[in-house]
């Protein structure tokens, strides 16, 4: 029987060792890409002013009667998933609660005009009673990864953003460098899903790109930025995500954040 040394076999053990890392890397880049592949899904965000003094009076009835109806229209088939988030803090200078509608096809959105006809943007008469104004935009969802609709200590982060760059160059932006960011988030354990958002029709509109981030409770919310600066000097190893990082080419300009709570959740 041909023997064979055992450097030779020290070495082709290292080898196979080093292409299994490689694999597994590369596996979990694919299973990112492949959840967040989900793009152009049309989607409505809906946003809900009112009074400081009534916050709780809208959050009560969003609770108790926006939520069911969201959920009875999932079963209906009316909408495919949903969420509805509640502003952690009264701020005049934004909104007090959050809706995301998204729809399976074109008609589904279409036949949303119905449900406008009886209940504007999903409200009940009592929390329209206590409704200051609203704002609905309708959206394209083109980036996400499932978030957990279990999770009941989940905390969300809503980032609005004013986009300086034609919408298919942003894409390829978010993909290069802001998606690479959020799944290195995840992987640190701190984010459970996100969703990036385009405005279908920008002209006017104070964001035209929208990014809703969960995560997986406060502790993780609050450990955010040593996270972020341990994933991006991570990244630095990545040559495209390093070429964008350093050309300093102004994509986007960043609009007020919103810390929020989730009403109601649904993937």
């Amino acid at each position: 029987m041909k023997s064979f040394p055992i450097a030779a076999i020290g070495r082709a053990l290292v080898a196979f060792a080093a292409w299994a890392m490689l694999a597994a890397v590369l596996h979990a880049g694919v299973a990112h890409a492949v959840q967040a592949s989900d793009s152009d899904a049309l989607s409505l965000i809906i946003t809900y002013q009112t009074a400081p003094a009534n916050r709780p009076a809208l959050r009560r009835e969003l609770q108790q009667s926006t939520a069911r109806e969201l959920a009875r229209w999932k079963h209906d088939g009316r909408i495919r998933q949903y969420s509805l988030l509640f502003n952690r803090y009264a701020d005049s200078d934004n909104w007090d609660a959050l809706a995301v509608l998204t729809f399976a096809t074109p008609d589904d959105l279409y036949r949303w005009r119905t449900i406008e006809q009886a209940r504007p943007a999903a409200l009940s008469g009592k929390a329209l009673a206590v409704t200051a104004s609203i704002h609905t935009t309708p959206v394209d969802m083109k980036r996400t990864v499932a978030r957990d609709a279990q999770s009941p200590n989940a905390v969300y982060v809503v980032i609005p953003y004013k986009t300086l760059v034609p919408e298919d160059e942003y894409e390829k932006y978010a993909d290069g460098y802001v998606l690479p960011q959020f799944n290195g988030w995840m992987d640190e354990g701190v984010l459970s899903g996100y969703a990036l958002y385009t405005s279908q029709f920008p002209a006017g509109r104070p964001w035209n790109a929208m990014v809703v981030l969960q995560y997986r409770n406060e502790t993780a919310l609050s450990a955010r930025e040593a996270v972020v600066a341990r994933v991006r000097e991570r990244l630095k190893s990545n040559p495209e995500w390093k070429a964008i990082s350093d050309s300093k080419k102004n994509v986007r300009t960043e609009e007020q954040v919103v810390i929020a709570d989730p009403v109601a959740v649904d993937q």
